[in-house]
């Protein structure tokens, strides 16, 4: 899975403040053979948001510290448009307590605004 795995999901891992997203709700991604997966945004900066992934999910082997790739963020508003980023995974940490046992965190950091062409493509 990755290196970067510790014992616990803590906010001293932080280089900055995060709270609730009022812009982004979730964060779609496609992976080669893999379905689409949608992920509900826990927290967000300007510059990076996370996501709980369970324990055993299949998408766990394909994510690593350090991969890039384009995902979706999808906003409240289904009338607004959903964005694609460029966005890197910046850790993947195992949570140890209630409410998220048996999950692992994953902080992506939003790179750069990708031009969406085609729905299908953005993720290629």
């Amino acid at each position: 899975m990755t290196e970067d795995i510790s014992e616990n999901y803590s906010s001293d891992r932080r280089s900055e403040p995060r709270k609730p997203s009022k812009k982004f709700h979730s964060v779609e991604m496609k992976l080669a053979s893999l379905p689409i997966y949608l992920f509900k945004l826990k927290d967000i900066s300007s510059n990076g948001a996370c996501f709980m992934v369970k324990e055993g999910s299949a998408i766990l082997k394909h994510l690593k510290v350090g991969q890039i790739l384009n995902m979706r963020y999808r906003v409240d508003d289904e009338m607004e448009a959903s964005e694609v980023y460029k966005s890197e995974i910046k850790h993947i940490t195992k949570a140890v307590k209630n409410p998220f046992r048996g999950h692992y965190a994953v902080g992506i950091m939003l790179l750069e605004k990708q031009i969406q062409m085609n729905s299908q493509d953005d993720f290629e």
